[in-house]
């Protein structure tokens, strides 16, 4: 997916791209709601598009709003749009290459996640762009696999397709503290807190890495994933899966975060090494949880 063809496929939707929006208000104000928009932000809106999201935002008495957007013709209709709006600022430019000159108290990307060729490196410039407590929102006002399918025509060629929830949650997971994952038929949303990442805690993990150790526990509980000598050979497979879905996404979600301080230390292409494996890793993982709903259910019978 390149950038420039990303500019062509936009320029030429832009005409018409007000007169096709289907949108709910009933659910964009859901993900403003989880993303905690309010009276005195600074919003800034990631591929704006033509302003889809601004009156939603001004709505919420916001102090500004910049909206910026790679495609010339979108950017230039959402400026004329809102030429007399003083609160907004509208540029054309690259999220990933631009210079702002200040920080925000919220970043959305709204209905265009899929079409960023590098989500992980995207999600690292948006961090920094975020004053100290600021919120990161990616959402979608319909379902993951709506999305997909509305991508799968003409718009295959500057689509990424949109990944797992939980899958963007471990990209989050680097420089944000995640409170909202939701998936369901109506909306996509992922939205975090931004973080320090040089110090923090999970689950009941605790680390020390200049002298190298590491300990962990899942909740309360001892966990024995040996079955009873009894046990056939389904059995046996039923209690390991169990233990390895149940286990795998802990420690999936340590590598995530110690990574997250190998990148805050300057070694970003490790970073990237380990997280693209962990999304791998996550994939598997989904797999094995199917087969054991599946086997589960079959043993039920």
């Amino acid at each position: 997916m390149e950038k420039k063809d990303i500019i062509e496929f936009f320029d030429r939707c832009a005409p018409t791209w007000d007169a096709d929006m289907i949108k709910s208000d009933g659910i964009i104000g859901k993900i403003l709601d989880n993303a905690e928009v309010g009276e005195h932000m600074d919003i800034l809106d990631v591929a704006c598009g033509t302003g889809v999201m601004f009156d939603y935002y001004l709505q919420r008495n916001v102090s500004s709003v910049v909206g910026i957007d790679i495609a010339p013709q979108m950017a230039k209709i959402a400026a004329e749009k809102y030429k007399n709006e003083p609160r907004v600022q509208v540029i054309c430019g690259d999220v990933e290459e631009y210079a702002f000159d200040r920080k925000f108290d919220r970043i959305v990307v709204y209905n265009a996640f899929p079409h960023f060729p590098y989500p992980k490196r995207l999600i690292k410039i948006l961090a920094g762009l975020l004053k100290e407590n600021g919120r990161l929102t990616v959402a979608h006002g319909m379902s993951r696999e709506a999305i997909d399918n509305h991508h799968s025509g003409s718009a295959s060629k500057v689509s990424n397709g949109l990944m797992t929830a939980d899958s963007l949650k471990r990209i989050f997971d680097a420089h944000f503290d995640v409170e909202v994952v939701v998936s369901n038929r109506y909306m996509y949303q992922v939205s975090g807190v931004k973080r320090d990442v040089l110090a923090h805690t999970h689950g009941g993990a605790t680390h020390s890495h200049g002298g190298l150790t590491h300990s962990h526990t899942h909740g309360e509980e001892e966990h024995d994933h040996l079955p009873n000598e009894n046990a056939t050979p389904l059995e046996e497979l039923l209690v390991m899966m169990k233990y390895l879905v149940s286990h795998n996404d802990a420690h999936a979600q340590e590598v995530a975060d110690l990574a997250g301080e190998l990148m805050a230390a300057g070694k970003d292409v490790v970073y990237d090494e380990i997280m693209d494996a962990v999304s791998d890793f996550d994939m598997v993982n989904a797999k094995l949880a199917a087969i054991l709903t599946k086997l589960t259910a079959e043993e039920d019978l």
